[in-house]
């Protein structure tokens, strides 16, 4: 009769455990009610003068109920301090941030926030740097770069001079010799004109480089955001060769000038004229009108991915 009891005992055990095992069978998690979101991609930045410029493509998951904004935060790599991050609602994909000094790098990164305040748990990082933007000359004129066969006005350019401004100076001479850092050269009042180091005016002045990069069609520097800034090993070129027919937009070039044992590297930007191409004027008064970011912190390549 004992051993009856005790067998019915363990059977009942067993039966209570396996109804037990059933109902854990049947439970699920938790809904997750603020689950995390995918970061926004294609990070891009361009400089500005004190300011970064910073676009990317929108998140996978901004379309999803929880989606908040996005959040930028900004890391100053000189000294390491943290700026006040920035928020962006969704929906845009672009941001000027300033007030930050030309020059310096700073690592910008951006995430997705749920709207309870969630940090995505993946981010898009870059670094980059803002620039002098030369719009004038140190006259407060358009700069205009007239070819050499003009008479009349000056062929060459200081992109930053001694007052950080953009001076435009004959071709020739010991101003040009010891600040020249590009000339416009034209071999008659017809032929293509040309942007070239002053080293090849007769070895008169100091090395300026081009990036054998593909130059880009813009009307506005802030319109030329990259992931990457062209490679040390593309700089391969004295002279960049200007289309003399129609454009469909003006053109950015890549530069760095060679001063000792320094490189200052800068973006040129070729304006289209109201003629709708790069070289305007006429004759032997043909000139080009430029703008440009010009990094005044040497051997620094506006960006690092």
């Amino acid at each position: 009769m004992k051993i009856f009891r005790i067998i019915t005992m363990v059977a009942l055990a067993a039966l209570l455990s396996s109804a037990f095992t059933a109902c854990d069978d049947n439970t699920t998690d938790p809904v997750d009610t603020d689950p995390v979101l995918a970061a926004p991609t294609n990070l891009k930045a361009a400089s500005a003068d004190g300011a970064v410029y910073l676009s990317w493509t929108a998140s996978i998951d901004e379309g999803e109920s929880n989606f908040g904004s996005y959040e930028i935060t900004i890391l100053n790599k000189a000294t390491n301090e943290t700026l006040a991050p920035r928020t962006v609602s969704k929906g845009i994909t672009s941001l000027r941030v300033d007030p930050l000094t030309n020059g310096v790098r700073y690592q910008f990164t951006i995430r997705s926030l749920t709207d309870l305040g969630k940090e995505g748990t993946t981010f898009s990082t870059i670094e980059w740097s803002p620039a002098v933007r030369q719009t004038t000359d140190l006259n407060g004129l358009p700069i205009k770069v007239y070819a050499t066969t003009s008479t009349n006005f000056n062929s060459a350019i200081d992109l930053y001079n001694a007052d950080g401004k953009a001076e435009v100076i004959p071709q020739s001479g010991q101003t040009f010799q010891d600040r020249g850092d590009l000339y416009v050269f034209a071999q008659s009042n017809s032929s293509t004109l040309s942007i070239i180091s002053p080293d090849q005016a007769n070895n008169q002045g100091m090395v300026t480089q081009f990036s054998n990069a593909t130059p880009v069609d813009v009307d506005d520097l802030n319109a030329q955001l990259a992931m990457d800034p062209p490679t040390d090993a593309s700089y391969t070129q004295k002279e960049l060769t200007l289309n003399n027919g129609t454009v469909s937009a003006g053109k950015v070039y890549f530069g760095r000038i060679v001063r000792g044992n320094d490189m200052f590297y800068f973006r040129l930007l070729v304006k289209k004229g109201s003629n709708g191409s790069l070289v305007q004027g006429s004759g032997a008064d043909r000139y080009i009108e430029l703008v440009a970011s010009f990094q005044n912190a040497p051997n620094n390549p506006f960006a690092k991915h």
